[in-house]
């Protein structure tokens, strides 16, 4: 594996983003829309209520950012190259699968780094709260664990579109959307329905949102080695599947063509 080979794919998806208004757009407007209106919806039920749902719902909105945006840009980047009709050039070049998967990686982190920042000065700026209060250590180990499965997700989506093509590319808009109910980001375990809890049970993002609203109730941090173990065997899994598929499309052909 060669650093600079790493290094021009990475410059190639970034001036991609910089010269692309979508690009820009997607990364600020959906986020920011969504914040936005679990704001105002939150400061309503505070008005109403004794609850004090502020911190778990920002928290919470903010922490998502880094499944979000790290598995849906990993999966529309695939996507952009087998838009352009680049995937073949890039199989034909030297550039080796684990380059092209480290550098959607690091990007999908670089915009996701992107998004905490703002939201989180947005956060302090208008409703004066900050992710931070969780601490610096625990915040980069939620981060680490939710990060790590989002890789797994991106790599798993790329990895089918790599084989089956356009058909399913609308899996890189909704596969997180569908992960996320079962994640409780915004509400404990326990709220969920008996059927949907063992499903929760599985998901390292669930201890994740656990773990903040418990920090930030001032509780105890619960043990997140599991979760974290979990993230990495997704994370494994995930990169054996995206190297099967994309070793199968070569074989097939499925590189050269634009379906």
């Amino acid at each position: 594996m060669k650093c600079y080979r790493v290094n021009a794919l990475l410059m190639k998806y970034l001036y991609i983003s910089l010269n692309r208004f979508d690009r820009i757009f997607d990364l600020f407007y959906w986020p920011l829309l969504d914040f936005f209106i679990w704001g105002f919806m939150t400061m309503y039920i505070q008005k109403v209520s004794d609850l004090n749902l502020i911190s778990f719902i920002f928290g919470g909105i903010i922490l998502w950012i880094f499944v979000w945006r790290a598995a849906q840009d990993m999966v529309v980047y695939v996507l952009e190259d087998k838009w352009s009709r680049n995937v073949y050039n890039l199989f034909c070049s030297p550039m080796m699968l684990k380059e092209l998967t480290i550098s959607i990686i690091l990007l999908g982190l670089i915009r996701s780094f992107i998004v905490f920042i703002f939201l989180s000065i947005i956060a302090f700026i208008i409703y004066k709260f900050t992710i931070l209060t969780v601490g610096i250590l625990i915040l980069g180990f939620f981060v680490l664990i939710l990060s790590i499965f989002a890789w797994a997700v991106g790599l798993f989506i790329s990895g089918l579109i790599m084989r089956y093509g356009y058909r399913i590319q609308v899996l890189a808009w909704s596969v997180v959307w569908i992960i996320q109910p079962f994640s409780c980001v915004f509400y404990p375990l326990s709220a969920l329905p008996a059927w949907a809890q063992p499903i929760s049970r599985m998901l390292p993002t669930t201890y994740v949102f656990e773990g903040m609203r418990s920090v930030l109730s001032g509780e105890t941090l619960p043990i997140l080695i599991t979760p974290l173990i979990s993230s990495i065997v997704f994370f494994i899994l995930a990169a054996i599947f995206f190297h099967r598929s994309v070793e199968k499309a070569k074989k097939k052909g499925l590189l050269a063509k634009n379906e």
